[in-house]
């Protein structure tokens, strides 16, 4: 059971990452019908999957790290170190920028009001693809280290 959810852990928010990616690039196409609808589903996937992540740790509690003392303080802490602050970061924004694409950009007034708005959006989503990236490559080593690399016995 354990290990399943962790496949869908992984499975899940890999597709949410994969569909943000779709909606920057419809995005950067100016089509920003198809950006909302594929920002919103990616959206929707990370907040099931963040619940279903927090009640795999609630039920199953933290996984044991296999390797070394020093491989783990000098490896795996950095590395989950950096991948916490950018999940984090990675959640501030994207709240934020789901907030302002839903929000402030249908109820913007004036013409320089929504600029303003559109241009920091688009600014944050940049920042933000950058620390999903990141957030998605540290989970993927996290996992190799736990499972594959430096199993606990």
């Amino acid at each position: 059971m354990k290990s399943i959810l962790w496949y869908v852990v992984l499975i899940s928010i890999t597709s949410a990452y994969l569909i943000a990616l779709t909606g920057v690039r419809s995005a950067k196409q100016r089509d920003v019908t198809t950006h909302s609808r594929r920002m919103i589903i990616a959206c929707s996937i990370v907040g099931i999957w963040l619940v279903a992540y927090i009640s795999k740790q609630v039920l199953f509690g933290r996984e044991s790290f296999g390797g070394t003392s020093d491989q783990y303080w000098f490896i795996y802490m950095p590395i989950f170190m950096v991948h916490m602050a950018l999940a984090v970061t990675t959640i501030g924004l994207g709240v934020h920028n789901l907030y302002s694409g839903l929000i402030r950009l249908h109820n913007g007034t004036g013409g320089s009001a929504m600029v303003a708005v559109v241009s920091r959006h688009r600014l944050l989503g940049t920042i933000l693809i950058w620390t999903f990236s990141g957030t998605m490559i540290t989970a993927y080593l996290v996992y190799l280290m736990l499972f594959v690399w430096f199993p606990a016995s």
